[in-house]
């Protein structure tokens, strides 16, 4: 039973609901020629007129997933997340499809177009799901998967820019933890997207822009709350050697998720 993330175009909706506020875009500086057209970019999507642009090509012979010709650029979609240790046992999947058959009779009573969530619970401690390690490989796993297929991406396209979107699954957010204390966690927050073990994998790549959708990354601190991105733009090139781009190193052994 299909759910509604499993089809691309679907998460490119998600996107579009976003506000300009909840995007990040690390190009050149603000304010220059270069910094605007990757703007541009978020536009095709967050616009009505922009997200009308592009057009589902997941079912074409010639990847990838998503194109739009006007603004000649292409997308393939991609998810990751922080249960699994080598891609193939993955519990939050795998009671997502027990519980997708155990609601099949219900879902079948509605029309086809409704859209479907299952939200698993594995009950199973923190660090067998939501482990940092996890989350690197699937990051990893699946970026060098896809950036193997990059030039037929082109050869099927010429002429075009292609863009990643990386649906990132994880929920909460990790911590470099310095201490534990009555349920609290002290330490520095993981950005993803200035993890220098993250970065490595596409930074030096053809890749020109890498967009990742992170749409879970709620927590509280002692402080109150602190709103972080849900959409990141990287463009790549223009930021590969920019002030903008940050690089931060991250102890793995101390990387602990909020997750409960």
């Amino acid at each position: 039973m299909k759910l509604y993330h499993d089809n691309e175009f679907n998460i490119l909706k998600d996107i579009h609901e976003l506000e300009p506020s909840e995007c990040l875009i690390i190009s050149d500086d603000e304010g220059t020629e270069k910094y605007y057209k990757a703007v541009s970019i978020i536009d095709d999507i967050l616009s009505d007129s922009g997200l009308e642009k592009w057009k589902d090509n997941s079912k074409s012979k010639f990847p990838p997933d998503l194109i739009n010709e006007e603004d000649s650029l292409m997308m393939e979609v991609m998810r990751v997340d922080d249960h699994s240790p080598d891609g193939k046992k993955n519990p939050v999947l795998a009671r997502q499809r027990e519980m997708s058959e155990e609601a099949r009779p219900f879902v079948e009573q509605f029309p086809k177009d409704v859209p479907l969530f299952i939200n698993a619970v594995t009950e199973l401690p923190t660090e067998q799901d939501h482990n940092y390690k996890f989350y690197y490989s699937s990051f990893q796993r699946t970026l060098r998967k896809h950036l193997s297929k990059l030039e037929v991406y082109k050869k099927n396209h010429p002429n075009k820019r292609i863009a990643f979107l990386v649906f990132d699954e994880t929920s909460g957010v990790y911590f470099e933890k310095a201490s534990a204390e009555n349920g609290q966690i002290i330490g520095r927050i993981h950005f993803p997207f200035f993890d220098t073990r993250f970065l490595n994998e596409f930074i030096n790549s053809d890749l020109d822009f890498l967009m990742w959708y992170i749409p879970y990354n709620h927590y509280e601190s002692a402080g109150g709350h602190l709103t972080l991105p849900r959409l990141i733009l990287i463009d790549i090139k223009n930021a590969r050697d920019g002030v903008i781009l940050q690089r931060y190193e991250y102890d793995e052994s101390k990387m602990i998720s909020n997750e409960k």
